[in-house]
């Protein structure tokens, strides 16, 4: 069964971007005559036809929200999710998510939400975007809302993962911390925000500056499989020499360092303070200290950007920064 045509190959065969073919077919007129008339040929010769209806009705209420993200399994973004189901809940919408685990499916989502799907708003959690696909969202007729992400034009709910590095080294430091060590997930996915690196960076920045240098040895940044991540975790406290603190970028990541330190019988906080990142529930099962990034409320806050745009689509775009605090369990105390 041969595949159906994309948006992208409408634009490809035009020669055009795919952000004119979104053009010429909800605002026709913003384009000017040649190009339109290649994207229309373009379009017969593919036999590319979108739906109709979801054209001729992009002005009207569907009640639903979408949502794309990559990582859905894991806890930071469920519970991050959670915060938007809450506040869709109350204003009766229903949530529509798209898990994203290629740049293949972030492009087919975004080129048939834009000129098929029915949804009233858009989120993306912890997403990038190439040009192609921000123009293309510029022109929809539905409010999109970016949450860690800082894109000019949308509104944007805002994490500092540089800040929050800076703010747990602030916090080791004055813990009496003088050997600080670090473990995280690398960020290998070209369409999801490098929060790990942003968080190191802030991490070693801070303690660069107090005359420290965190040993190449002392930090572990990897594959987050529960094989990898273990292996490297037990290399890491297998070291003659450990740090007396290690910053997790996450508090997953945290609490399966947790794990195997006990199992080597290391003491915590007594031979090496723990600190994660995210404050998900467990961290308070497990008495982990961390960095709250304040997921439900971040959340709440997208949901409320969309449906407030809805109601105003002419207001400015609005840029929210959402605090960071150290949440102190026993861990660290």
């Amino acid at each position: 069964m041969k595949k159906a045509s994309t948006i992208y190959d409408v634009a490809k065969l035009a020669g055009v971007s795919s952000a004119t073919v979104s053009r010429v077919l909800n605002e026709p007129d913003k384009v000017g005559a040649d190009k339109r008339l290649k994207v229309m040929e373009a379009i017969k010769e593919l036999n590319f036809v979108p739906k109709a209806d979801a054209v001729a009705n992009a002005r009207k209420s569907y009640r639903k929200i979408g949502v794309i993200a990559p990582f859905f399994t894991q806890p930071s973004f469920m519970e991050r999710l959670r915060g938007v189901a809450e506040m869709l809940a109350e204003q009766h919408y229903e949530l529509v998510i798209y898990s994203v685990d290629s740049v293949e499916d972030l492009n087919s989502y975004v080129s048939n939400i834009v000129n098929t799907v029915r949804v009233d708003g858009l989120i993306f959690f912890c997403m990038t975007l190439e040009k192609d696909l921000l123009d293309m969202l510029r022109d929809v007729t539905f409010p999109v809302c970016f949450v860690e992400g800082d894109i000019e034009g949308f509104d944007c709910v805002n994490i500092h993962n540089l800040t929050g590095g800076q703010k747990a080294a602030e916090y080791l430091y004055a813990k009496g911390c003088r050997n600080p060590g670090f473990i995280g997930e690398k960020s290998g996915l070209s369409y999801a925000v490098g929060a790990t690196e942003d968080r190191f960076r802030g991490y070693n920045f801070y303690f660069a500056n107090q005359g420290i240098t965190i040993p190449e040895e002392h930090v572990w940044i990897g594959e987050f499989s529960e094989q990898k991540l273990d292996k490297g975790i037990n290399e890491f406290l297998s070291q003659k020499n450990l740090p007396d603190c290690v910053f997790c970028s996450s508090d997953l990541i945290a609490a399966r360092f947790l794990y195997l330190a006990h199992e080597k019988g290391l003491k915590i906080p007594g031979d090496i303070k723990v600190l994660g990142f995210d404050n998900i529930d467990i961290a308070g099962y497990i008495g982990l200290s961390t960095v709250s990034q304040n997921l439900d409320s971040s959340g709440k806050v997208a949901a409320e950007l969309v449906l407030a745009r809805m109601k105003n689509p002419a207001r400015p775009a609005i840029n929210l920064n959402i605090p960071l605090e150290i949440i102190e369990r026993e861990t660290t105390r």
